[in-house]
């Protein structure tokens, strides 16, 4: 999924077949400045989300009583998420607002999925809006629609259920994770895209979740895209979001928003 020449250095469709889905590239190891190959789990876990921490908007999306990806709720009827992550049929829940994903938190039935009608799979557009069944009121986080939100270096946060070691291996956590970091144009070239280098890197699992920046113009906190993309090994520190402000219009056009 990376839109960069790093891209045109593999087939079309080189991607991580897991049991979570997951646009993720398999890339080679990257140097780090020594001229060594990084291999530091530390840079998948970030860290874990506190019980203060309020985050009543993250959701752990369900297929057939299985864990799909990580989703943000965006209004009282829709959620966002990767394109990626609602391209199988089953019966699709919403757990909202807990920090588990298999327990708390309040769990809805998804009724229609909307997927971006230029999303192919191993291409552009990764992303997709999914509607409750039965309209949930929340706290909502404001939406990065303007491009004077977004800046080269700015603060990032990025949430996920994502896997905890660099190669991807063994079980997914219970407790909601998070990494911070700032916005980059490393690996990162296409428009339709907003990419992180943090203390910690995105694996399969958290795909769909979502990525907050401070604005560049307002200074309030926001989100700003959806996971569609990462590096196996997770040793990049990297992630990539399907940009809310390249895909503002769909988005408008598609939800209540």
């Amino acid at each position: 999924m990376f839109r960069s020449k790093l891209r045109k250095l593999l087939p079309i469709a080189v991607f991580v077949a897991l049991a979570i889905p997951a646009a993720f590239v398999t890339l080679p190891a990257l140097a780090d400045d020594t001229g060594k190959s990084s291999d530091d789990s530390r840079i998948v876990g970030g860290g874990t989300v506190p019980a203060s921490t309020k985050t009543p908007w993250i959701v752990a999306l369900h297929n057939n009583g299985d864990f799909r990806c990580t989703s943000t709720q965006i209004s009282r009827n829709w959620i966002l998420t990767a394109a990626h992550c609602v391209t199988t049929g089953g019966k699709y829940k919403a757990r909202i607002g807990a920090k588990t994903r298999s327990s708390g938190g309040k769990v809805i039935d998804i009724s229609t999925i909307k997927i971006h009608p230029k999303y192919q799979q191993g291409n552009l557009y990764d992303i997709a809006v999914i509607k409750l069944k039965t309209p949930h009121t929340n706290t909502y986080p404001k939406l990065a629609f303007s491009k004077s939100h977004l800046k080269l270096g700015q603060a990032s946060t990025i949430y996920g259920w994502g896997a905890t070691k660099a190669d991807w291996t063994g079980p997914l956590p219970e407790k909601l994770k998070y990494s911070k970091g700032k916005t980059t144009k490393k690996y990162c070239e296409m428009p339709e895209d907003v990419c992180v280098i943090g203390d910690g890197a995105v694996a399969g699992g958290d795909s769909g979740g979502p990525v907050f920046i401070k604005s560049a113009s307002t200074g309030k906190t926001m989100l700003a895209g959806a996971c569609e993309a990462g590096h196996n090994p997770a040793n990049w520190k990297w992630g990539g979001y399907a940009s809310t402000v390249f895909h503002q219009k769909w988005i408008k056009g598609t939800t209540d928003l």
